[in-house]
């Protein structure tokens, strides 16, 4: 996606770009700003998303799609919208996402899910313990 993201500053000049990449682990991202569109950890885990420029949330293999056509490569990707081909794309795509994380990361998805989870509760309870602090 890097190189997508590469190819729309090259296109896009001082013009506004078409695509945005959002940093889903990152420190700030917020799942109901929505600029964001409402995608959770969870969710934005399991698969690719896209928000369109009206807020539409899209998932999976059209993202792809989507981005590559937005930089004018959409050719590239044509080939996963034939009939014949979509199902066979879409089951390697679904393989692909669900076992990603054991080979990128070393880890399940449930699993740094759980962990994200945990992260955030810590957080949670280290932000009262502060309040508590200041109330003293």
């Amino acid at each position: 996606m890097d190189f997508l993201v590469r190819r729309d500053a090259k296109l896009s000049g001082s013009n506004p770009k078409k695509l945005r990449l959002t940093d889903i682990e990152g420190e700030n991202y917020d799942p109901n700003d929505p600029i964001n569109g409402g995608v959770s950890y969870a969710r934005g885990m399991a698969a690719i998303h896209a928000i369109t420029a009206d807020g539409r949330v899209i998932e999976g293999v059209p993202v792809f799609g989507r981005a590559y056509d937005l930089v004018g490569l959409g050719w590239l990707f044509k080939f996963t919208e034939w009939p014949v081909m979509k199902p066979v794309v879409r089951w390697g795509y679904e393989m692909f996402a669900k076992y990603r994380t054991h080979v990128t990361r070393g880890s399940s998805l449930e699993d740094l899910i759980e962990g994200k989870k945990t992260i955030q509760k810590d957080q949670k309870q280290e932000e009262c313990n502060m309040c508590n602090n200041l109330k003293r």
